[in-house]
């Protein structure tokens, strides 16, 4: 009997020289679909070399883009997130168009002197929520807040809380030009209500101060550069806390990074003050907070548990440290305003 012929199969995979090709195709590919986008971002940037290389590499890149009709893909998953690419800077909040021109410019309320209000200031209530009036929170600012807005849904009780996002990465109030946080704010009040406003911003601020029109109004390490920022920090919170709204100002944690230091704990001063002056408005502390002895740590220790709280960027937090960051924001609403504890729980 003839016995049956049996054969092997070789499985064949794709050589490794052809998977970096493939790689760096899709990288590229990437690379020219975002080039907008990226380019916008680079604007924001300080001025400085940095900025000047990341501008000219990316602008031929996104010209490209633009004239192939490539970048037609990626304003069209734009659009379906709810946001115009086409629109002005600054221009969208919530999916919803703006027209800035058609916003009250505003005006800076005089310089804050340093002495403390007289009469103190007095806080309001929240008002208590229902499951039919639940409490408005918005959360506004830069990367950071975008992290906290995020888990301000896992603390806040949805039964008696409505969270709005509105953290914008790369943006802060040193540069109206590229996104104006204070007639955004004007269009986040009129449009929402807030009842409660978190606000974490500042850490793209060590950069001059621009105008809406681009023009430079004051340098860094010019003697009038405080003076400026804090009449925009308190012109802010005057406008989150209009409409009987209240403010926790979140201030910026320790960096790894100890370069960044004096200019974070002179905005932590500018906020810390502010806050102190006006009604509704309070500050949270997270220098002291996330630092042990004065010093970085990417760690939190609860009792026996020790938490990796950090990012790897010495920056951001890890989904650990902003839980503990929003829990420390609710409780100090509760302690300054007081917010009905039923309201949040981690």
């Amino acid at each position: 009997m003839d016995q049956p012929i049996t054969t092997t199969r070789r499985r064949t995979g794709m050589p490794a020289a052809n998977v970096l090709v493939v790689l760096l195709v899709c990288l590229l590919a990437w690379g020219l679909l975002y080039s907008p986008e990226l380019l916008r971002s680079a604007k924001t940037h300080p001025d400085g070399v940095r900025r000047d290389v990341s501008v000219a590499i990316l602008s031929p890149v996104a010209w490209l883009a633009n004239v192939t009709g490539l970048g037609a893909v990626t304003d069209a998953a734009a659009r379906a997130a709810g946001r115009d690419p086409d629109a002005e800077l600054g221009g969208i909040v919530g999916g919803v168009e703006v027209n800035v021109d058609d916003l009250p410019s505003f005006n800076p309320k005089p310089e804050f002197s340093g002495r403390p209000p007289i009469p103190p200031v007095r806080n309001t209530r929240l008002r208590k929520p229902t499951n039919a009036q639940k409490l408005r929170v918005v959360v506004v600012g830069d990367s950071l807040a975008a992290g906290i807005g995020y888990f301000a849904e896992r603390v806040f009780k949805p039964f008696f809380v409505d969270v709005v996002k509105q953290g914008r990465i790369s943006t802060g109030l040193a540069r109206p030009d590229y996104f104006d946080w204070q007639r955004q704010m004007q269009v986040i009040v009129d449009r929402y209500r807030p009842d409660l406003t978190i606000v974490m911003v500042g850490e793209n601020d060590n950069q001059d101060l621009q105008a809406p029109g681009g023009a430079t109004v004051q340098e860094i390490g010019q003697p009038g550069w405080a003076d400026t920022y804090t009449q925009r920090v308190e012109a802010f919170a005057r406008t989150a806390s209009s409409r009987k709204g209240h403010v926790v100002w979140v201030g910026l944690p320790i960096t790894r990074d100890e370069n960044r230091w004096p200019i974070t704990q002179r905005l932590n001063q500018i906020y810390q003050a502010v806050a102190d002056r006006l009604p509704n408005v309070t500050f949270v502390d997270t220098w002291r907070i996330f630092s042990k002895d004065g010093r970085y740590t990417a760690y939190y220790r609860d009792g026996d548990t020790v938490r990796l709280i950090r990012e790897a960027d010495g920056i951001h937090f890890t989904a650990d440290g902003y839980t503990l960051l929003m829990a420390q924001v609710a409780q100090t609403a509760r302690d300054e305003f007081h917010l009905d504890p039923r309201t949040y729980g981690t």
